[in-house]
């Protein structure tokens, strides 16, 4: 005991020791009166020479004149426990970690080493693997041999060239041979892209010819062909996009005529539940506006205050039933304080007033709603017993279950409507969810389905959390639908021996995860792995199980460039990679050959206004130092091409005089980018022919230009509305169920997809907006980011001050003159003229940088 109080009076301090009384001073006992200490038996400290042999146990398997993989300190103390640490010990004292982050620390002192030396070695390979000299970035991501690695890579920063580095480092350091090496791609393009470059810069390489790349569908064929003996056949339907949702069209016609019930259950979720009502307690976001009314149109042409009103006017419309909103009642009751009263519908063929009131399953109003509305509820009900008229109640709660529009027909019904549903009814006002846009739904629900792997379990409980607070008879109704639809497809499926897409994925995954397939790769690069889905990671992790013994997995990406949604992306595949991958590091590609740094400053700022965003650092190599971004408003939208033409003739005259040059092709390139193809100018073929000498000229949407750039880009038609930049062609929130997690950001997919937009440039974006409606990212980028909008055939105009959307626009009122917001009715900014002079206002000053140089 005397000892281990000692080697603490060492660490702590003696006097501290004995103030607390732990061990006697026997400097204040006089000499005399001390008794001698009895002897003690030697205590015998082991520990050293325990840890000496353990160590002796595992070294032999640690290759330290390689990197050393991140899960081996893991698998260390799994197989080969790490002795207890004796009490006694003053290494216990001194060093406090435990074995695990020991042998964390030992082996990542030993990688920087590794590293260090690596880049000294082989700086030669560095240098010459690719066109240019490899980034110290780059060459990091080649170097790293942890079990699971993933790149964040920036736009324009290398990340073909770094897989075919990897490649090439793995060949020439025999850490694999070629057959042991798969490279997975996106799509067709990207494979065949990375297959050349493949071929062109390792042609040196031993075992480069042996070099596997696929897309991962194309790998799914493979890996099932190997397994099961016989090569499955895509689905026809599968072969030209669109083709998909027609097959889904057919079967639903055809699923109509065999089956009344299904025919009718389609009817009527395509007229009455087509639109999302919301959350429950969700604030109202009108959508319409006519007469002075604000709110949201119905089949019938009225303006209707909510959601929920829609679908009963929708579901009375669509079953013949005539009724008024809104009429004023057959009583007075207006006073003074109060208005007359109306209630929400009146049914003239039976005298029945129909009133719907905001309340959920506990009786309450949202927290939204003013304070007097229940009182309101108890006024009305007294009102008509005391005046004799009919009333009948629905709830919110009752719409959510399905529970009104069967209170109601029941009670329309027993007081003697007539009611006749009719599908075919023309509508006056809001036109229908079609035909093609639910079978669309359905198909993108279908994939999310089987790309995440859902069992019919794992569906139940999806469905069930959004029954919370969604709208639980759409939800039901549409699974309904949907599992016969998906029934059907999977039939003809089997019956023509075919698979989609999805299956290619997930039985390819099944067949390594059984062992059927052996699989012979002990590297595996996967690119733009923030389009992947559940499916293509089921597959990667089904590679690089441990039980194929010690695989790399390397996967490279960009979460700001995550734009495939609708395809089945799952986004949260980058966010949540070390929760998916164990013993998985996290690098950067965070310099980019391609945008100007003013452009990253500025792109890179908008993005990661999402929070959910991978954070990162962008710097460029590029020299370009004029106006990176510039924006022209017009007045009339159709002025655009004409301006799109006014800088082609400047640039042409700017090549002649020799003051435009090139960055690389013989011939300036430029790319217009459209959110929609319907973007594409009419004048497109023309300028081809009339600059085509001295332009490249050529347009894409914005998803298919993913992985291009340009020396200029010019982004058309960014202008806010239905169909516009950002789209407000929203998900349904359907789709939430069969997805993990959706990003809750708003706008969270388009701003990426405006992201990728700026970033394909070499040189310049220039932005063509609308005055009178500009988008609100390009509002952002003048209130937040400097941008300066210059105004070609019109005024320039105040961003709203409330919503940061919508710009002021000047109205004129019963009052007089007044500016509001453009987005009205969803913004309800106003003020009158006379206050604007006293207002701090946000001027979009015109841009005095016009320079394409």
């Amino acid at each position: 005991m005397e000892l281990l109080l000692l080697v603490i009076a060492i660490a702590v301090g003696y006097s501290v020791l004995t103030k607390l009384g732990l061990i006697k001073d026997d400097t204040k006992t006089p000499p005399a009166t001390r008794k001698p200490t009895a002897p003690q038996p030697p205590i015998k400290d082991d520990s050293q020479q325990r840890v000496r042999d353990w160590r002796a146990k595992w070294e032999p398997l640690v290759d330290r004149t390689k990197w050393i993989p991140s899960a081996t300190a893991e698998r260390i103390l799994a197989q080969f426990p790490a002795p207890a640490k004796s009490h006694f010990s003053l290494d216990r004292l001194l060093h406090k970690d435990s074995p695990l982050e020991e042998l964390k620390t030992d082996f990542k002192n030993n990688n920087d080493l590794f590293r260090a030396t690596q880049k000294k070695l082989l700086k030669p390979l560095f240098d010459a693997v690719e066109k240019n000299p490899l980034t110290d970035e780059q060459i990091d991501g080649c170097i790293c041999m942890d079990s699971s690695v993933q790149i964040v890579a920036a736009a324009g920063s290398g990340k073909t060239s770094t897989m075919v580095a990897k490649a090439g480092y793995a060949l020439h350091q025999k850490l694999a041979n070629g057959r042991q090496i798969l490279l997975l791609a996106f799509n067709t393009n990207a494979a065949q892209e990375l297959r050349d470059r493949v071929k062109a810069r390792l042609a040196n390489f031993e075992g480069a010819d042996d070099v596997r790349v696929e897309t991962f569908h194309g790998f799914g064929l493979h890996v099932i062909a190997t397994a099961s003996g016989e090569k499955p056949s895509l689905a026809p339907c599968l072969e030209q996009s669109g083709q998909d949702v027609e097959m889904i069209g057919t079967i639903i016609k055809d699923l109509s005529t065999r089956d009344p019930k299904f025919h009718n259950d389609w009817n009527i979720f395509r007229l009455v539940y087509g639109r999302d009502i919301g959350r429950r307690g969700a604030a109202p976001e009108p959508d319409a506006y006519d007469k002075g009314r604000v709110g949201h149109r119905t089949a019938n042409g009225d303006i209707v205050k909510s959601k929920e009103e829609r679908l009963i006017a929708d579901w009375l419309f669509y079953h013949h039933v005539p009724y008024e909103y809104e009429r004023v009642y057959e009583h007075k009751t207006a006073t003074e304080t109060h208005r007359q009263y109306q209630p929400d519908f009146y049914y003239p063929d039976i005298q029945l007033y129909h009133e719907h009131f905001a309340f959920g399953a506990d009786g309450k109003a949202p927290d939204h709603f003013d304070g007097d509305y229940v009182e309101g509820a108890k006024w009305k009900r007294s009102l008509h017993t005391e005046m004799s008229t009919a009333l009948f109640e629905t709830t919110s709660h009752e719409i959510s279950t399905g529970a009104a529009l069967s209170k109601l027909e029941a009670e329309l019904r027993k007081r003697g409507q007539t009611i006749r549903f009719d599908p075919d009814r023309e509508a006056k006002g809001l036109q229908p969810i079609s035909n093609k846009e639910l079978a669309n739904t359905v198909r993108v629900f279908q994939q999310h389905v089987k790309s995440n792997g859902l069992t019919p379990p794992q569906m139940k409980e999806a469905v069930a959390k959004q029954l919370n607070d969604g709208h639980a008879a759409r939800i039901l109704l549409f699974i309904k639908l949907f599992y016969q639809i998906s029934e059907e497809w999977e039939r003809r499926l089997r019956e023509g021996g075919w698979i989609d897409f999805e299956d290619m994925l997930i039985r390819a995954g099944q067949y390594i995860e059984a062992g059927t397939y052996q699989s012979p790769f002990k590297m595996v690069l996967a690119d733009e792995f923030q389009d992947s889905s559940r499916a293509r990671i089921r597959l990667l992790k089904a590679l690089s199980d441990e039980k194929n013994g010690q695989v790399h997995l390397c996967v490279v990406g960009d979460d700001w460039q995550g734009i495939n949604r609708f395809a089945g992306a799952d986004i949260s595949v980058m966010t949540e990679f070390e929760k998916i991958f164990p013993y998985a590091s996290r690098l950067t590609l965070g310099t980019t050959f391609r945008c100007p740094q003013s452009l990253c400053d500025i792109s890179s700022r908008f993005i990661q206004a999402n929070p959910v965003q991978i954070r990162k650092s962008v710097k460029t190599t590029s020299t370009y130092s004029n106006a990176s971004v510039l924006a022209f408003g017009f007045k009339d939208m159709a002025n655009s091409q004409g301006h799109v033409r006014e800088q082609f003739d400047l640039m042409r005259r700017y090549i002649e005089e020799g003051r435009l040059k090139p960055s690389s092709e013989d011939r300036i390139t430029v790319l217009l980018l459209g959110r929609y193809r319907s973007d594409t100018p009419s004048h497109l073929r023309s300028w081809q022919r009339r600059f085509g000498d001295v332009l490249d000229i050529s347009f894409k949407t914005i998803h298919s230009s993913k992985g291009l750039e340009a020396d200029y880009v010019m982004l058309l038609n960014v202008v806010e509305g239905f169909r516009g930049f950002p789209s407000q062609i929203e998900d349904d929130p359907l789709l939430q169920i069969p997805m993990p997690a959706p990003d809750p950001y708003p706008m969270a997919e388009e701003r990426r997809l405006f992201y990728v937009a700026l970033t394909r440039a070499k040189r310049q974006v220039r932005i063509y907006t609308s005055l009178a409606n500009p988008s609100r990212f390009v509002t952002e980028l003048v209130t937040k980011g400097g941008l300066k909008i210059e105004a070609v055939d019109g005024e320039l105009q105040e961003p709203c001050p409330k919503c940061r959307i919508g710009v002021l626009k000047l109205r004129t009122g019963k009052f007089g003159d007044f500016e509001s917001c453009s987005t009205w009715p969803r913004c309800d900014f106003k003020r009158n003229v006379a206050d604007t002079d006293k207002a701090t206002t946000v001027h979009w000053l015109q841009n005095e940088d016009r320079s394409i140089l």
